[in-house]
């Protein structure tokens, strides 16, 4: 009898109804109607109409400056922000959810790109959801590791100030489908910042750019984010411009001693071995 009741008693729980959540719902919703239109082309309404791109900056590590190859590795965090109408609902309907996170790859993004980017084999971001606002409002913050093309001048090594630039835009929108502008400020964001051991950062800048070409009467918008880093010398004090003083120092010594002396022989054959192996 037992034996009988127990898988009786399984079917009869499994077939209770799952309430679906608010968040849930609408989260199946919003994915569902967005995929029925179509995830390509821009979330406006009228082709003629311009979308607005707010982007910003928030520079966490100077990870690398490789003064050979001329390319600046850095961490970042980028942020888009956007509004898309096909991403709107009603806040009665669902609970009074007002945010709601959606996977990046269900939904229109902008084909923000570094043009000055140095290596394609790194995967240029990394993956995040999009958080999304009631009124079609959306926040995609994923974490970047740039590599990008610098322009180094050692001729001060090792007391030179380097200035890296970072540009930034559409790679095939011009700009009156999609518009370009700061979301911070002109400036890379520094909250999150974590100190370099070689670099001290000296100025973050940057600027909006609005180019017209012979080609096309379009115009071409692009963001340039400006680094200006000076070396930090203390390492180099220790290993190259100490020694050199010290060295120096033990050349004067040597006009002093006598020429008979046995010790001017002896400090000028240390000062010759040293000063070839510090070279």
């Amino acid at each position: 009898m037992i034996d009988f009741a127990f898988p009786n008693v399984l079917l009869s729980v499994s077939s209770v109804p799952v309430e679906m959540s608010h968040e849930k719902r609408l989260i199946r919703d919003l994915i569902r109607d967005y995929k029925s239109l179509g995830i390509m082309g821009r979330p406006v309404k009228d082709q003629n109409d311009t979308i607005t791109i707010s982007y910003g900056l928030s520079l966490i590590q100077i990870m690398d400056l490789d003064e050979r190859n001329q390319i600046l590795t850095t961490n970042v965090w980028a942020t888009y922000n956007w509004n898309d109408m096909y991403l709107r609902w009603n806040l009665e309907e669902y609970g009074n959810i007002t945010t709601v996170r959606v996977p990046n790859e269900d939904i229109w993004k902008p084909d923000i790109k570094l043009y000055n980017y140095a290596d394609t084999r790194l995967n240029e971001l990394r993956d995040a959801q999009c958080v999304v606002s009631h009124d079609g409002g959306v926040v995609w913050i994923p974490q970047a590791i740039f590599k990008s093309s610098c322009s180094i001048d050692i001729t001060h090594f090792p007391f030179d100030v380097q200035t890296c630039h970072l540009k930034f835009g559409s790679w095939t929108y011009d700009g009156s489908k999609l518009d370009l502008q700061f979301l911070y400020g002109p400036y890379f964001e520094l909250n999150d910042y974590i100190r370099s051991n070689e670099w001290d950062i000296v100025d973050s800048s940057a600027k909006r750019n609005v180019k017209y070409y012979p080609c096309c009467p379009e115009p071409y918008v692009d963001l340039v984010f400006n680094l200006k880093m000076r070396r930090k010398v203390a390492f180099y004090n220790y290993i190259l411009i100490l020694p050199c003083v010290l060295l120096s120092s033990l050349t004067l010594v040597l006009f002093w001693l006598p020429p008979e002396s046995p010790a001017k022989m002896q400090l000028g054959n240390y000062a010759l071995r040293d000063g070839k192996r510090k070279v």
